[in-house]
C-alpha cells in the first residue's frame, strides 16, 4: 500500500530555502565586477563551487583546479578558504526567516527548512480561498487531487515562500530557490527542480511520481553513500527497488527503525520535524594539508588555526569551555587514513572580559593543551604523517555584560585571585596554569568522590569557625598574609567590608544581601585557597562568586 494515502500526514507546510551559488553570490556582493564573468571559489586545489556563468562551461562542484581551468581557461578564481563572511551572511538569512516562524532549521550555510504550518493557518483566516493563486512552478498532475484541504494550504505556502525570497533579496541582495511541500523530504527535493531564483511546489498526490523520478537511492536526502552501498547487498539501487524490497530483508541490514525510515522515504513519506536552530553547539575549523611529519610544523599549523578560530568565536559572542582537536593521519604502508579526535576543558578565564579575543600568554596556554592532546593521539617518537588538522570550541556559556553587572568587580586574572595557592601551597607541583594545560580534564576521565575522613571533619570545623567571623574583620584574618590586595577600608553600608579585589564604588551601590553574599564568598575563596591548597578536588559550591570565576 502507498503510505502517502494517509491524509493525516498532509497537514503541515514545509518550505525549503536554498540560496543560489551562495559562496559566489557573497563574493559578488563584495566585488560586483565578478557578476557577469565565470568565477569559481577555490579551496586548496579544488574549485568547490562557482557561479552560473562558470557552470555554462561545465564547471561542477568540487572539481579539481586543473580540470576546471582546462574547461574554462579564463575562469576567475577567488580564495574561499576563510568562511567568515559566508557564515556571517548565512546567519543573517536565518535571522530573516525566523521573523516568519520560530521553527527554522539550518542545513549547512546555504539552506534552511521553515515550518510554515501555523503561518498558513493564520493567513487562511483572513483570505478568500477562491482567490488564492499559487506562485511558482508545479510538479506533477493536478487531476484527482486529495480532498483533505492540503491543496489550498500548499498554495498559501507558495505565497509565503515568495515573500521570504523577496525579503532575502531586498535585505541582503541574495537570490534563492524554494521548495514547498507537506514534509521536509519533498520540499528539499522539489526545490532543486527549477533553478536559479525560482520556486517549485508539489501536492501530496504527486509524491510517488517525484520519488520515482530520482535516478538512484543515493539521490534521496538521508540516504548517503554508505547506506546505498549496504542496500546493494540486497540488489537495491533504484527507488522502485527500494519500494519493492521486503522489509524483512531491510531489517537484516539495518535496525527496524532505520529500515522503516528508508522504506517510507522511498514513497516520499517523512514525518521528521523542523528543529529550531539556535547558535551552533560548536565552532570549528579544519584544514587539509600536505604531509606534516614534524611536531614544530604541527604547532605552527595549530597556531594559525587557533587565531582564525578566535575571530569566529569573537563574532559569536559566547565563551567556550572545551576545545577539541581533530587529527587525520596517513599510513604510507597501507595507503589508508585514520581520523581521530580528543578534547579537553579549558579555563574560561583565558578569555578577556571585554571580548573573546585572548591575550598572547593565554593563547600559548591553549596551544600547550592542544600539543598535549596531539601527543595523546600521535606517537611523536615514531614517523607520522598528518594530512588534516582541525580545532573546534564547544560547551559555550553566555557572556554577561560586565559593565552593568556584579561581575565588574571580579578581577579578570584568576591567577591574582589564587596567588596564595600558586606561591605558597604548591606542595604537589601543581598550579592553575599546569592544570589548565593538562588534558587530564578531558571527558575520558573524572575525579572520583573521596570518602569522608577525620581530617576532613576537622577541616570542616575550621571552615565553620572561619565563617562565624564578624563581617568587619580584616582580610588578614583570612590566612592570606601573602596575598597583596588593595583595600582595607570598611564599607559605609552597615560596615560590610568591600572585598579587596572589588570596585568599591560599584560595591556600595549593590543591595545589602548581595554585599553580604559576596563578602562571605570572598572569605570562602581565601580559606579554600589556603586550607585546601594541596587538594585537587574542586568544591561543588553553587555560589554567586563561583559562578563568575569557576571554569
Amino acid at each position: 500500500m502507498n503510505p502517502t494515502a494517509c491524509n493525516d500526514e498532509h497537514q503541515r507546510i514545509i518550505i525549503h530555502i536554498d540560496l543560489d551559488c551562495f559562496y559566489a553570490q557573497v563574493e559578488i556582493l563584495k566585488n560586483p565586477e565578478l557578476k557577469n564573468i565565470p568565477m569559481g571559489i577555490q579551496q586548496k586545489n579544488i574549485v568547490v563551487t562557482s557561479n552560473y556563468k562558470a557552470r555554462e562551461f561545465g564547471i561542477r562542484k568540487c572539481m579539481l583546479l586543473n580540470e576546471a581551468m582546462q574547461l574554462c581557461p579564463h575562469l576567475v578564481l577567488v580564495n574561499g578558504e576563510d568562511l567568515s563572511d559566508y557564515r556571517s551572511i548565512s546567519y543573517k538569512v536565518t535571522s530573516l526567516l525566523q521573523k516568519y516562524s520560530e521553527y527554522v532549521e539550518r542545513l549547512g550555510l546555504d539552506e534552511n527548512f521553515i515550518d510554515a504550518t501555523k503561518l498558513v493557518e493564520e493567513k487562511l483566516k483572513n483570505i478568500n480561498k477562491e482567490q488564492i493563486q499559487s506562485i511558482g512552478n508545479i510538479f506533477g498532475s493536478t487531476e484527482n487531487l486529495c480532498q483533505c484541504g492540503c491543496e489550498i494550504k500548499v498554495k498559501v505556502g507558495t505565497l509565503i515562500a515568495a515573500e521570504m525570497r523577496k525579503l532575502i533579496y531586498e535585505q541582503l541582495g541574495l537570490t534563492s530557490c524554494a521548495g514547498i511541500a507537506h514534509n521536509k523530504l519533498l520540499s528539499k527535493i522539489i526545490c532543486s527542480k527549477h533553478k536559479p531564483n525560482q520556486q517549485t511546489f508539489i501536492y501530496p498526490d504527486s509524491a510517488l511520481e517525484l520519488m520515482l523520478s530520482l535516478s538512484s537511492v543515493e539521490s534521496v536526502p538521508g540516504v548517503g553513500r554508505v547506506t546505498s552501498e549496504i542496500l546493494k547487498q540486497v540488489n537495491v539501487k533504484s527507488i522502485e527497488e527500494l519500494q519493492n524490497v521486503e522489509i524483512s530483508k531491510l531489517n537484516k541490514l539495518f535496525d527496524p527503525e532505520k529500515a522503516k525510515f528508508l522504506k517510507n522515504l522511498s514513497y516520499g513519506v517523512d514525518n521528521t520535524l523542523v528543529k529550531r536552530s539556535g547558535k551552533p553547539l560548536s565552532i570549528g575549523l579544519e584544514d587539509s594539508c600536505k604531509l606534516i611529519s614534524a611536531e614544530k610544523e604541527v604547532k605552527e599549523k595549530l597556531t594559525e588555526l587557533l587565531k582564525r578560530l578566535m575571530l569566529l568565536v569573537d563574532k559569536d559572542g559566547r565563551i567556550p569551555k572545551t576545545i577539541k582537536l581533530t587529527v587525520r593521519t596517513f599510513d604510507k604502508m597501507t595507503k589508508t587514513s585514520r581520523r581521530q579526535t580528543k578534547q579537553s576543558n579549558i579555563n574560561s578565564q583565558f578569555f578577556t572580559s571585554s571580548g573573546p579575543l585572548i591575550k598572547l600568554h593565554n593563547l600559548e596556554k591553549i596551544l600547550l593543551i592542544l600539543m598535549n592532546l596531539f601527543r595523546k593521539l600521535v606517537t611523536i617518537h615514531r614517523p607520522f604523517h598528518i594530512t588534516l588538522l582541525g580545532l573546534s570550541f564547544t560547551k559555550f556559556i553566555e557572556r554577561m555584560d560586565i559593565r552593568h553587572s556584579i561581575a565588574s568587580f571580579i578581577k579578570n586574572d584568576i591567577e591574582v585571585q589564587s596567588i596564595t595557592s600558586i606561591e605558597n601551597l604548591n606542595y604537589d607541583d601543581s598550579s592553575p596554569e599546569s592544570a589548565a594545560q593538562s588534558p587530564s580534564s578531558c571527558r575520558e576521565s573524572s575525579d572520583p568522590e573521596s570518602e569522608p575522613t577525620p581530617k576532613r571533619t576537622k577541616l570542616n570545623i575550621f571552615k565553620r569557625n572561619l565563617m562565624e567571623y564578624d563581617t568587619c574583620d580584616s582580610p588578614s584574618k583570612l590566612r592570606v598574609q601573602d596575598l597583596q590586595l588593595s583595600s582595607e577600608k570598611h564599607d559605609n553600608n552597615l560596615n560590610i567590608k568591600c572585598p579587596p579585589n572589588a570596585d568599591k564604588s560599584v560595591f556600595e551601590e549593590l543591595p545589602l544581601e548581595v554585599q553580604q553574599e559576596l563578602w562571605f564568598e570572598f572569605k570562602r575563596t581565601r580559606m579554600d585557597s589556603t586550607a585546601f591548597g594541596n587538594r585537587q578536588k574542586k568544591l561543588k559550591s553553587n555560589s554567586l562568586l563561583n559562578y563568575f570565576v569557576k571554569q
